[in-house]
Parts: structure tokens; C-alpha cells; sequence
């Protein structure tokens, strides 16, 4: 292999030009349809350059196309395209000639290069690594790459290095670099190999995003003038008219502190349309905690913009089977790879696990994120172990990459209280809201009253002296405790995960309903049903939580303000406190927090404030040390443990496995198709409607029982439906009851 770029160059003009290469074959032996290569390295460089070109970096993006399979011009990759036994790294081979032309920027490029198909590699001189993989790994004799100028003169980051950690802005630089090339090889791969794909995802023109404000604004015109006159009404006015006035301020940090019942979801949205179209922003994306209220959300937006407007992009995602439907599932499909969309609705988990993830297919969405306005929705639920390199994150995406973001919440995380480390804390956020106290005290509809410690016999007794309540326990055994007691009372009703979506959804239609229709409705949860669930109260209780949770347990007790008097918000200290350290450390600050401000309000912005001041002060910002490890040895070797990272940055650290709940034809049909399926993703997708997610020791213990049958190995379905209770959802302690017909051979 050549050393100097000007013999490179040599090569091509002899070699490449004269000789016929090939990126990717056709079945046609005489090669007459196939793609050429250099044509298939001038796309990618082409896209990948107008990709990076929204944060500064089209001559990065460009290097990166051209290089990356700069290895595919030798003659061993066209006899492996032949169909020949012939093994050849193409990666390695571009990597290597960015590491040697470029130096420091070469190296970034050749973590870029050499993980544009199974992942960006960790450095290291272990084998394996990238840095072992540039001085070891043999090059074909013969390759001829293109020229390309890579000289640290002409190739330059395109941001400034933050002096209290340069090596997370070169880190984060390179994913998103990675994320052009990847997204651009995908996309000129799928055009030829399979030209109906790519049909499929360009054959829905989006709308700008001055027609979604448009639309949006006149939905909100008519929505004005049908509500009802009423104070909580007047006060959304307000919320909405803030967020109208700000919107024309220059990108940056936002927050958005409107309580519970304020409208800020639309609101919010208004914004981020109005402030995306002032300042030439591309697209919107709303980021969602909860994946109970995700489905709720997207559904607001896509009745205001047209489906083909909204990407939701999350693991509750219903397909259907309707024929009008399915145009929109297949290109939803698509997007999601990309988030090629004006408006996206996803989880927190999957925006940001992305943004530290070192995967193709996590990662080919990065680069849309660039010059976009990002809206957290409830702020405050970032894995307090995990918001070190999560509010970092954020400011390199509002710093480097022209993004706003929005922290919307009632509950606002003190994220520039003095108690986080510098180097982390959000500095310039601005309030949306002109006066968010005076908007707490008007829009305020409850009192909380502390009762102390109440066993499950004392506090069902409280339950049943009321005709309508909701009871919001700390884990699923309490809420079958407590609902065990009153379950033979009229209007009675459980709510936890152990219950599948389909059925929680359901359940909840029912209880609307008889809260509507002023009937008997004693409800005992867990924690999913206050974040954002509509249901309105007049009586909520709670267990000694965060007072973040407490407040959105307070946002389901007289929602929009009809009672005469204030709704009653009971906090109580359960029998039995959560085993969960993280949960015992929330409620501890909790009360601790009542205890130093006795005289204030309990979720008032004081409390709140102080509140996550004491978390910050004693939880682990970073507990997997993710931001410390992105250091790397910026001086000299440029060591990035992008793998071992994306390992290690999971919000949910034991996801369990979906075990499929077969309570009706439907879903038996989907579990036959599931057995014969040779690409299963699409069954399974439906299948999480009714699927309730299980540890791994409570699985084992339904297979022990015989009451599981295992699909392909990977896919339980339980047998035993005794063990599913109607009322409560999935009972693994009831695993050696059988039902009568389970009996029958």
C-alpha cells in the first residue's frame, strides 16, 4: 500500500479508472447491471457531505463516503462478489489511509471507517481494537484506493473542544460523523439492491414546517373557541400566548415549567414550530419518559398534522392491518432508521441511548438530530445515575450541533443548582413561562396532607369511604395487596405492568368512563398511571415518593378544576417501603425536604427546587464513569471505548423478556404465524400489545411449571392462563393453578 497521497492518487488514475470495480452484484454474471464502485463512493460522499453539512462538517462527511469502502477495489472483493470463497475487510483498508494521511483527524475517520458495518470499535492496542487493527491487519497488494485530501490543514473540527473535557466533543463528533456515513451507505445500498424500498420512503412528500405551524395554530384558533369558559381554561390561554412570545428568541436552552393540567403538550409543540420556523430549524423531536402517555401524545400531533407527518418511533407502536393503514406503517418503518420526519415522538431511552450507542442502526438517526428542536417532556425523569453525560450531551447538541432544547415539566430538576458539578451544569436556561410562580398559584387545584404510616388493611379501609379514588402504591406486589382488599367492591380496579397494554388500556377506557358517568371507582396503581394518564379524581393518595412523583400523582386529582374545593392529595408511608435503593433514597429527600421548609408548599417551586438539590447532591451523576471514559488521550492516541460504552449506558439495566399473554384468537393467530415465520419483527411488534415483560428468575420459574411454551427458543408464550388474572394481570405466583381446559390433551 502507498504511503504518500500523491501516489494514492497515481493509483486510482491508473487502476480504478482502467480497471472495473464493484460495491455491490446483481445475479446477472456478466456484470452489465452491476454497481460500479466508484459510483457507489461518489453517492455516499455525496451524502454523507450534505448530511454533515447541518453542523459544519461537509468535507468530514465527504473524506468518510469516499474511503469507506475504498478496500472494494482490489481484485479479491470482485471475485468475492462471483461468488467466490474469498474473505476481504474492506473497512480496514480506508481506515488505515485516513489514519496515515490525516493524523489526529484521520483517526477520528478511521473509527468512523472501520465500524461502518458492525459498530464503531473501541480503541486500544488489545486485539480487536482499533488501534491493535491499523498496525496488524493485513492489506490486499493490489488496492488501488481513491484520493482523498485529508491533511489536518484541510480537514478541521468543525466546533470548538470544551477545555474541561475535549475528548467528549471529539467522541460525540465522531458518532455523529458516523451517523452520515452509515445513514448514506444504507441509503444508496437499499436505492440499488432493493430500489422498491427506496421507493417507498421517498414517495411521501413531507410538509414543511410552516404548514405544520399552519395547521397547528389553526387547531389551536378552534380549540379556543369551543372550550368552555372556565379558569383552568384562561390559564392554558396564558401558558400558550408565553410560549408564542418566546418562540422568536435566538436557539439555546429552554425550559417550560407549566403544572399538570396546563396544556403544555400543545403548547409546548407551538413553540417548537414557531421557534423551528424563526430560526430555520428542520425538524421537531419530542422525547417522552413514559411509554404509557407516548401513544397519547403522538396521537394529539397526528390529529393536527396528518400521520405522514408524525414518526413514533417507540416499542408500543401499534401496527395495523387496515389497507389504508399500511402505507403509513411501511414508510413509519423507513423513517425510523433515520428519523427522516418534520415531527418525531419518541422515548427518552431511545434519544438517549442513540446519542452514546456505537451501533449502525441506532445510530444512522444522529445526524438529523443536528439543527432540530428537541422537547423533553417531563425533564426531571433523566436517570438521575446517568445525567452527567446526559445534560453533557445536551450541550454539545445545543452548543455544536444548532439545537434548542426544551426541558418541559411541573416538577423543574434544579439542572444549574450549584450542586452539580460545573463542568456539567446547564448554564442560560431560559424560562418560557413570564411568571411560573404566579402560574403555579393560579393554576394550583389540590392540598396535600401528609397521613403517616398506614398499613394495607388501614389505608383500604380509607379507600373504601370514598365513591371515587385513586390509590398510587410503590411496587406491583403493594398494588395487589391493597387491591386483593377491596377487590370485591363495586367499581374496584387494579393498574400495574403485570396487566399487557391492550388490557391496561382497556381497564383505563372503564374507569373514564365511570368517573364520567359519576359511578363507584376505587383504583389502585402503580406508578404508570401519573405519568400523564388523563383520569381526573376528586381524591388521590399516594405513596411517600420523589417529590417529583408525588406531584404528578397530585396532576390526576381534580385535572381540570371542577370541584368546589380543592381535590385532597394524601401522602402516606407505606407498611412495607420499596426494597429499590433508588427508590427509598427519593422518598427519604422527600421528606426531608418537608422537613426543612415546614411552611411551604409541598410541590411548590421552592420545595421542588430543593428537593432535587438534595438528590443532586448525594446520587452517583455517573455511575457507569461513561463520562470519564470519554476523555480519551486526546494528546496523542485518541483511545475512544465507543463499544464498551454503548454497553454500558442502558437506562434500564435488566429489560427482561416479553412473555406473550394468548387471551384471545387474535392472539393466538399472531403466535401461529410467530412459529412459522422466517422474519419474525413484524408479529412480534403486534405481539407487545399483548405481552407483559418478565424478569428473568420469574420466567424461569413459569418454565420450571410447564406453564410457558418457548417459540424458536426466544419467544415465550404462556400456556398456564390461570396464572393471568383478569383483574390483576400476570400472577407468577399462581403458576401451579391450572385452568380445567389447560388439562384437556
Amino acid at each position: 500500500m502507498a504511503d504518500s497521497g500523491d501516489e494514492h492518487a497515481s493509483g486510482h488514475d491508473n487502476t480504478l479508472k482502467n480497471a472495473r470495480y464493484y460495491a455491490h452484484s446483481t445475479p446477472n454474471p456478466d456484470k452489465s447491471d452491476w454497481q460500479g464502485l466508484d459510483a457507489h463512493l461518489e453517492n455516499v460522499a455525496n451524502l454523507a457531505a450534505t448530511f454533515a453539512e447541518a453542523f459544519g462538517a461537509r468535507e468530514w462527511g465527504k473524506a468518510a463516503g469516499l474511503l469507506h469502502d475504498a478496500g472494494k477495489a482490489t481484485a479479491q472483493f470482485t471475485q468475492r462478489l462471483e461468488g467466490r470463497p474469498v474473505r476481504v475487510n474492506h473497512s480496514i483498508c480506508g481506515a488505515r489511509l485516513a489514519q496515515e494521511q490525516g493524523s489526529t483527524c484521520g483517526l477520528l475517520l478511521s473509527y468512523v471507517i472501520a465500524g461502518h458495518h458492525g459498530g464503531l470499535p473501541d480503541g486500544g492496542l488489545q486485539e480487536g481494537q482499533l488501534h491493535h487493527r491499523l498496525k496488524h491487519e493485513r492489506l490486499p497488494a493490489d488496492v488501488s484506493p481513491p484520493p482523498v485530501d485529508i491533511r489536518p490543514d484541510v480537514l478541521k473540527p468543525p466546533f470548538t473542544k470544551r477545555p474541561e473535557n475535549p475528548g467528549f466533543s471529539l467522541s460525540f463528533f465522531t458518532r455523529m460523523l458516523f451517523s452520515c456515513l452509515t445513514d448514506a451507505d444504507f441509503l444508496d445500498t437499499e436505492a440499488f439492491c432493493t430500489p422498491e424500498r427506496a421507493s417507498a420512503r421517498n414517495g411521501r412528500p413531507a410538509t414543511g414546517l410552516v404548514a405544520l405551524r399552519d395547521a397547528l395554530n389553526t387547531h389551536l384558533d378552534t380549540v379556543e373557541r369551543d372550550a368552555a369558559p372556565s379558569r383552568v381554561n384562561d390559564i392554558r390561554k396564558t401558558v400558550l400566548h408565553d410560549c408564542r412570545a418566546r418562540a422568536s428568541e435566538t436557539p439555546g436552552l429552554f425550559s417550560l415549567t407549566v403544572p399538570t393540567g396546563g396544556g403544555k403538550t400543545l403548547s409546548s409543540m407551538a413553540f417548537a414550530l414557531d421557534h423551528a420556523v424563526t430560526n430555520g430549524l428542520r425538524r421537531v423531536i419530542y422525547a417522552i419518559p413514559f411509554t404509557s402517555i407516548i401513544e397519547q401524545n403522538a396521537k394529539v400531533f397526528s390529529d393536527v398534522f396528518g400521520q405522514d407527518n408524525v414518526l413514533e418511533h417507540h416499542c408500543n407502536y401499534r401496527s395495523k392491518d387496515e389497507p389504508e393503514e399500511q402505507g403509513y406503517d411501511k414508510w413509519r418503518g423507513l423513517a425510523a432508521e433515520n428519523w427522516d420526519a418534520p415531527v418525531v415522538v419518541t422515548t427518552n431511552v431511545q434519544f438517549f441511548e442513540s446519542l452514546f450507542s456505537n451501533r449502525p442502526s441506532r445510530c444512522r438517526k444522529l445526524h438529523n438530530i443536528a439543527r432540530s428542536v428537541i422537547v423533553l417532556d417531563e425533564a426531571q425523569a433523566i436517570p438521575t445515575e446517568y445525567l452527567e453525560p446526559c445534560l453533557y450531551a445536551l450541550k454539545e447538541l445545543v452548543g455544536q450541533y444548532g439545537c434548542t432544547v426544551v426541558l418541559c415539566t411541573a416538577t423543574q430538576p434544579a439542572v444549574d443548582d450549584a450542586s452539580l458539578p460545573e463542568r456539567v451544569r446547564l448554564h442560560h436556561v431560559r424560562e418560557i413561562i413570564a411568571d411560573p410562580q404566579r402560574l403555579y398559584t393560579d393554576l394550583k387545584r389540590t392540598e396535600v396532607t401528609l397521613a403517616g404510616r398506614l398499613t394495607d388493611a388501614a389505608l383500604a379501609a380509607r379507600l373504601d369511604g370514598h365513591e371515587q379514588v385513586l390509590c398510587i402504591v410503590g411496587t406491583k406486589p403493594q398494588a395487589q395487596a391493597v387491591f386483593s382488599l377491596l377487590h370485591e367492591r363495586e367499581g374496584a380496579f387494579h393498574l400495574s405492568t403485570n396487566m399487557y397494554p391492550e388490557h391496561r388500556r382497556r381497564v383505563l377506557g372503564t374507569i373514564r368512563q365511570r368517573l364520567a358517568d359519576r359511578l363507584p371507582c376505587r383504583v389502585v396503581s402503580t406508578s404508570l398511571i401519573e405519568a400523564g394518564v388523563d383520569v381526573d379524581f376528586p381524591v388521590v393518595y399516594r405513596a411517600m415518593a420523589g417529590l417529583d412523583s408525588i406531584a404528578q400523582a397530585a396532576g390526576r386529582c381534580n385535572r381540570e378544576g371542577r370541584l368546589p374545593e380543592p381535590g385532597q392529595v394524601v401522602v402516606y408511608e407505606p407498611e412495607k417501603p420499596p426494597r429499590m435503593p433508588w427508590m427509598q433514597r427519593c422518598a427519604s429527600r422527600a421528606q426531608e425536604t418537608l422537613r426543612t421548609l415546614p411552611e411551604a408548599d409541598p410541590l411548590g417551586l421552592e420545595a421542588i427546587r430543593r428537593y432535587f438539590g438534595l438528590i443532586y447532591d448525594v446520587q452517583e451523576l455517573d455511575r457507569k464513569d461513561i463520562f470519564k471514559r470519554l476523555r480519551g488521550q486526546v494528546d496523542r492516541d485518541m483511545v475512544f471505548k465507543f463499544r464498551e460504552i454503548a454497553h454500558d449506558f442502558r437506562f434500564i439495566d435488566d429489560e427482561g423478556t416479553a412473555l406473550v399473554i394468548p387471551t384471545g384468537p387474535e392472539v393466538e393467530d399472531l403466535v401461529r404465524r410467530l412459529r412459522g415465520c422466517e422474519f419474525p419483527r413484524p408479529v412480534l411488534r403486534k405481539l407487545q400489545q399483548y405481552s407483559v415483560t418478565v424478569r428473568h428468575r420469574e420466567l424461569e420459574k413459569l418454565r420450571s411449571a410447564g406453564a410457558v411454551e418457548m417459540i424458536g427458543d426466544a419467544y415465550p408464550v404462556l400456556r398456564n392462563l390461570a396464572a393471568y388474572s383478569e383483574d390483576m394481570g400476570l400472577c407468577v405466583d399462581s403458576v401451579e393453578v391450572w385452568q380445567p381446559e389447560g388439562l384437556v390433551s
